[in-house]
């Protein structure tokens, strides 16, 4: 029997493998169960004498294969000659979140096994998650504040939370504001905010927190990059568009339209050329300044005027 587990939440998909481990070994037996993670450093023999080989002592036996978008071309020609000669009792589980759904191994896989997608479409699907397997040990609250915090990646969120669990019996908002650190990236999603909102002392002290684990020319590229999104948004808002997230292909972050902020779509287009324009007297060498610390006060001059 053939499965095949994928699509794009490595948390779900490791969740069933893992699952499938553990009810396998518990009835069967560990020397059953063989786990292939990085399958480019498997010799072919042993690929297809493990794959094909009943076991001597068991009914049934396990070979898990994680696949990702490296597969050579030699294991891919090896494993769609195999997938069709996989004896019953042996069961073979598939699993990628990175594998392209173009490739020919993906068309075999998918029509060859049983097939299965995991998918996390937004934060209500990670909250979701998040409360079914902390039950009551964690606030709503605290619940958006990690999801926030850890820009929604669930295996991060899982590690900080299990972290908390042994000092903590019940996770509130205090306990994620005093304990973990935002990613980079919900960091400056708050600088944004703080921006937008007219907010610029905040957002000010807050950059200078964020440059104490990255460098001035991150942070300004990443700022640029999400005030467009916000400024698109708002641009759309202001001739009245109804499907903003379709048109920009937001995903994940369709919430970034039910935003509303103090500035106008004026005031934010006028401060993003003056941003745009750093980078361009940069290239065009028009800055008397050369250091980072002539970047940012650059930067903050901006944003206080």
């Amino acid at each position: 029997m053939i499965y095949f587990y994928t699509w794009n939440s490595s948390f779900l998909v490791a969740e069933q493998v893992k699952a499938w481990k553990n009810k396998f070994v518990s009835k069967f037996w560990d020397f059953n169960m063989l786990h292939i993670k990085d399958l480019n450093t498997v010799d072919n023999n042993f690929l297809i004498e493990n794959t094909l080989s009943t076991s001597f002592l068991s009914e049934k036996k396990l070979i898990i294969i994680n696949l990702d978008k490296e597969t050579n071309e030699e294991k891919t020609t090896t494993l769609i000659h195999i997938l069709n000669k996989v004896p019953d009792d042996n069961i073979v589980l598939f699993n990628s979140t990175q594998i392209d759904k173009r490739s020919k191994l993906f068309k075999e896989l998918k029509k060859s096994s049983e097939f299965k997608e995991f998918n996390i479409k937004n934060d209500f699907d990670v909250e979701w998650i998040i409360s079914k397997k902390y039950g009551g040990k964690i606030s709503p609250e605290a619940v958006k504040t990690i999801i926030k915090y850890k820009s929604g990646d669930l295996n991060k969120i899982e590690s900080e939370l299990n972290k908390l669990l042994i000092n903590f019996d019940y996770i509130n908002n205090k306990e994620i504001t005093d304990n973990i650190i935002p990613e980079l990236e919900e960091s400056i999603f708050q600088v944004v905010d703080d921006i937008l909102n007219k907010n610029i002392t905040q957002a000010i002290e807050k950059i200078n927190i964020i440059l104490n684990d990255t460098n001035i020319y991150w942070l300004y590229n990443n700022l640029l990059a999400n005030l467009r999104t916000s400024i698109y948004i708002l641009k759309l808002k202001n001739i009245k568009k109804s499907n903003i997230s379709e048109i920009l292909s937001l995903w994940n972050r369709w919430f970034l339209v039910n935003k509303n902020y103090r500035i106008t779509y004026k005031e934010a287009q006028k401060l993003y050329i003056n941003l745009v324009n750093i980078d361009k007297k940069m290239k065009s060498w028009k800055l008397n300044w050369t250091s980072p610390s002539d970047m940012l006060f650059e930067l903050e001059r901006i944003l206080i005027s």
